[in-house]
């Protein structure tokens, strides 16, 4: 048997039923798991209810059909661009330039 632990205040869920399901986000704050049990009224999780219909990222995938297949490019020109493709050299004039 699976444990949940209230998010509110970290003690032991006995009824399921009882529980409070609020969507997950990036703020909310759990408590730390213990052994006692619940006294929140309704005890609190931060999670999609496992009664509602399954999220829409489980429904099937439609079938992908093939794609024609794309030529290899054997070669492609390289240009020149003197100042783009030149190799940076530190100016001697400014000690910094250049500096690892």
């Amino acid at each position: 048997m699976h444990t949940i632990h209230c998010h509110f205040c970290g003690g032991v869920v006995r009824d399921a039923a009882t529980i409070q399901y609020l969507p997950p986000r990036a703020s909310a704050q759990f408590a730390a798991p213990q052994h006692g049990t619940c006294s929140c009224t309704p005890p609190v999780v931060y999670q999609d209810s496992p009664l509602d219909d399954p999220p829409a990222d489980d429904e099937p995938v439609a079938r992908v059909e093939r794609v024609e297949r794309v030529e290899r490019v054997e070669h492609v020109e390289h240009i020149q661009h003197p100042k783009q493709d030149a190799p940076a050299r530190p100016n001697p004039s400014d000690p910094w330039k250049g500096a690892v």
